[in-house]
């Protein structure tokens, strides 16, 4: 009695179709179904018998092929249940496995960066980018821009920089912008007073130990020459001396490129925007890839 009560509160259907679930992805097992369809077809019918008649005995041999076959399904779900856990376990391997190459691949750049400095230190070795002679006294006030492989590198006054890929040279409003000032302010330059103050202003005339300056709002700027730092000095003889020669004035301020190996590309874009601007222009070419140091540049 007992027995034909538990056995009535199994589902038939919801036992077939844990038993079809469990063996679907079972060549063999499938082979099996059609036969197992019958034998549970037949277990049905019982159990729905016993159903209607709680009081009727069911077959013994019935009941222990329901118990196989419930015991089936519990071993294929504990299988697959084990099956899980190794898979989550092999997962969290191949992800161990990963980080590990990606530090090993990181550690041989590395490596690969230390064997070619020490191959040739010097590509590596820092640039310093200074004025040949003394350049006291504003001789010189170049932009600096630097052409690499992927694009430019352009050197502002206050000691930052931007970069600019190649592609976006020609159309770029900011170096376009940089560009057209250079070669606005190209006849300004700043002098130096004996006692270090600074000057923005062009040279306008020389007569005898007069001089006179004019600076950007159209002011006049008149001192005598002894009044000048040394080097400022200098570049007013520079002045006198180009226009005696019928010369163009010497200027200060123009855009110089660094040109690294591989930046050819980048130079051709940016050079051409110089061109179609007026501004001038040269270039030195850097022999290595080592960091660029303009301090002693700027600081001359």
């Amino acid at each position: 009695m007992i027995t034909a009560i538990v056995i009535a509160q199994i589902d038939p259907e919801a036992v077939a179709e844990k038993v079809e679930t469990a063996f679907e992805d079972n060549e063999e097992f499938q082979k099996q179904i059609a036969e197992k369809k019958q034998e549970l077809e037949k277990l049905r019918m019982e159990i729905q018998s016993i159903k209607e008649n709680p009081k009727k005995s069911i077959d013994p041999k019935s009941k222990d092929q329901l118990k196989k076959e419930i015991a089936a399904v519990v071993k294929k779900t504990e299988k697959r249940k084990s099956e899980k856990k190794q898979s989550q376990a092999i997962q969290g391997q191949v992800v161990k496995v990963k980080n590990d190459l990606a530090k090993l691949m990181k550690d041989l750049e590395e490596a690969e960066e230390e064997w070619q400095l020490m191959k040739d230190p010097e590509k590596f070795a820092t640039m310093v980018v200074k004025q040949s002679g003394s350049g006291a006294g504003g001789d010189l006030e170049p932009t600096f821009i630097e052409c690499h492989e992927k694009g430019i590198r352009v050197y502002e006054e206050n000691g930052t920089h931007y970069e600019v890929p190649t592609a976006q040279i020609s159309g770029h409003a900011k170096l376009k912008a940089l560009i057209q000032k250079v070669a606005r302010e190209a006849p300004y330059r700043m002098w130096r007073s004996a006692q270090g103050f600074k000057m923005e202003a062009r040279f306008i005339k020389r007569e005898g130990s007069n001089v006179t300056l004019k600076d950007k709002k159209g002011k006049e700027i008149k001192l005598t020459a002894i009044q000048l730092a040394p080097g400022s000095r200098n570049v007013i003889r520079k002045y006198e001396e180009a226009r005696k020669d019928k010369r163009p004035d010497p200027e200060a301020r123009y855009v110089i490129f660094l040109l690294r190996n591989k930046g050819y590309s980048a130079w051709t874009r940016v050079a051409k925007v110089c061109q179609g601007l007026g501004c001038r222009h040269g270039q030195l070419p850097l022999d290595g890839e080592g960091e660029i140091d303009l301090s002693r540049f700027r600081g001359s």
